[in-house]
């Protein structure tokens, strides 16, 4: 059984073992945005993928100082990145929508986080911000993770940049 938990606060994961489920249910309830799809109205000027080595680089760094394996990218992560950045861009706000649906759309399978931001100009000013916010943390040290995907998109909005990384088995 997959849930997906989303605390309100920019992060989600998903992949829970069954045993969870209740208390999984019951904090997705207490916290949890109900927007499936954002509304698009913004215009996206331009996506990239181009930082997510870079931001390998960083998350790795930081995961073996915490004594858990480094991540390397994933073209297919980086495919659902990009679909979350354009989607939070276009919407100028920030959501996960359906993140497990949108994760077994992309053939992702385990355990699976996100952590979106809007705002930072670069990748290192993302990973500062994630780093700095308890459960975008817990995200970056899943011990599950060996694999990232990440995407940046541009939209002429109060934000300006958004961020979408995606972490998988």
């Amino acid at each position: 059984m997959r849930i997906t938990i989303s605390t309100g606060a920019g992060h989600e994961r998903a992949g829970l073992r069954p045993a969870l489920a209740g208390v999984a249910l019951a904090l997705a309830l207490a916290g949890c945005s109900f927007d499936l799809t954002p509304s698009a109205t913004d215009e996206v000027k331009a996506v990239s993928t181009s930082e997510a080595a870079a931001a390998a680089s960083l998350i790795s760094a930081y995961r073996v100082a915490n004594g858990l394996p480094a991540v390397s990218v994933d073209a297919r992560l980086n495919e659902a990145a990009v679909f979350q950045a354009r989607a939070v861009a276009q919407a100028g706000t920030l959501s996960h929508g359906a993140f497990a649906s949108r994760m077994s759309e992309f053939g992702i399978r385990g355990a699976a986080a996100e952590n979106l931001t809007a705002g930072p100009t670069t990748i290192a000013d993302a990973v500062a911000r994630w780093k700095a916010s308890p459960g975008h943390n817990a995200n970056l040290l899943m011990p599950e993770a060996r694999r990232i995907g990440l995407a940046r998109a541009d939209a002429d909005n109060r934000y300006g940049r958004y961020w979408a990384l995606v972490l998988g088995q």
